[in-house]
């Protein structure tokens, strides 16, 4: 005989949870999710910016490393100070032009307006922001050997890789005189020829003879403006060295239009065309903005390398592009930002200038990007006084 099992109030409390239990439970389980997501947010957070933190300081250290290492050769023609005194640059157009003249530097200041830009990059350069030149000779050991008066034909002490369309430079031993070319024919791989009619833009005159001032060749192959050519040529030992022309600059990156980014508009030679030309080359990204001043030498006769004031781009072409080679230094101020959005909230940041204390334009911080301004001076090694 089977008896029923007794089943008392206190069992039947036992067997489930209340509505008020489950409640309970279920808040202490979304409280503690709730602090579970929060770390993993700030985890997540923390890590975006220790990321986007250390890329951008690589990529400023870069900047201004890549920067410094090829400002400072700006004028290189293989010469210790002096400079040559006498100049001749028969490439057409080379005068005037920021990719075939002489070795050098040159500035371009948002200021007086992107129309002064070369036209090769003016359309992509960021509204604000400065452009600066290089210009330099390459040594490679290239010596004359024999002399060159009126003949277009080089002979080099040893086999050279240049093809035609490669500008050149030419300095006496004395670094008295030089003068800018554009191979025109390469008859063996010891030979350069200076003549006209192959590369383009071509040389105007096959002479390359030094002149008191700066003389120039129309596309006609008129002598310009300036002293008649010296009757020197260049004699044996003479150096033989090749022009390497960049430009620098800030525009959008090529990846991702949102990313400002630092170009270089580097000269090349189309060995099929035998034109020399320029391409762009994005560097970094994260570079939103360059301003550059420049240290003027010309309170000493002669001069002592020192840079006397500091001046914008257009304060040097605007009176003359000769004191150009008056330039001994070079101050660069850049600002970087973050690829990706780093803070929660907006982020109030310093008042960003052009080195000379005036404001440009830039962000209020609302979109949370992390930004970091840095700035250098640089000696340029071959003034020009």
């Amino acid at each position: 005989m089977h008896h029923p099992i007794s089943i008392t109030p206190q069992r039947l409390r036992q067997a489930g949870m209340t509505l008020v239990e489950l409640m309970v439970s279920i808040t202490i389980a979304l409280i503690v999710l709730s602090g579970v997501v929060q770390v993993l947010v700030v985890s997540k957070s923390n890590f975006v910016s220790i990321r986007e933190m250390a890329g951008l300081q690589e990529n400023a250290r870069f900047a201004i490393k890549y920067l410094t290492d090829e400002i400072r050769q700006a004028g290189s023609s293989g010469c210790m100070y002096p400079a040559p005194v006498y100049t001749t640059n028969v490439i057409k157009g080379g005068y005037g032009s920021w990719y075939l003249d002489q070795p050098g530097l040159q500035g371009y200041e948002y200021d007086a307006g992107v129309a002064t830009y070369p036209i090769e990059f003016r359309a992509d350069v960021k509204a604000n922001t400065d452009a600066i030149v290089v210009r330099r000779a390459e040594q490679i050991g290239l010596r004359l050997t024999g002399e060159v008066l009126n003949s277009a034909l080089i002979t080099t002490n040893i086999a050279h890789p240049y093809k035609i369309g490669q500008p050149m430079v030419v300095v006496t031993p004395d670094c008295e005189q030089m003068g800018v070319f554009q191979i025109n024919a390469t008859t063996a791989t010891t030979n350069l020829s200076h003549g006209t009619g192959t590369a383009v833009p071509g040389n105007a005159v096959a002479g390359l003879w030094g002149s008191v001032v700066k003389t120039y060749y129309n596309a006609a192959g008129t002598l310009g403006a300036g002293v008649a050519p010296l009757g020197n040529g260049y004699p044996v030992d003479s150096s033989v060295l090749a022009l390497h022309s960049e430009a620098y600059y800030i525009g959008n990156s090529e990846s991702d239009a949102t990313v400002p980014a630092l170009f270089r508009e580097r000269m090349q030679v189309n060995t099929t065309t035998n034109t020399a030309y320029t391409a762009e080359e994005e560097l970094v990204q994260g570079v939103e903005n360059m301003q550059v001043l420049y240290g003027m030498d010309i309170n000493s006769t002669p001069g002592d390398g020192l840079a006397d004031q500091y001046v914008k781009a257009n304060a040097i072409t605007g009176v003359s592009p000769m004191l150009w080679r008056n330039v001994v230094s070079v101050r660069i101020t850049m600002r970087l930002r973050s690829i990706a959005p780093v803070y929660i909230n907006n982020e109030t940041y310093a008042a960003f200038d052009d080195g000379a204390g005036n404001a440009i334009a830039g962000t209020n911080g609302s979109d949370r990007y992390m930004r970091q301004t840095i700035s250098t001076t640089i000696m340029v090694r071959n003034f020009h006084q």
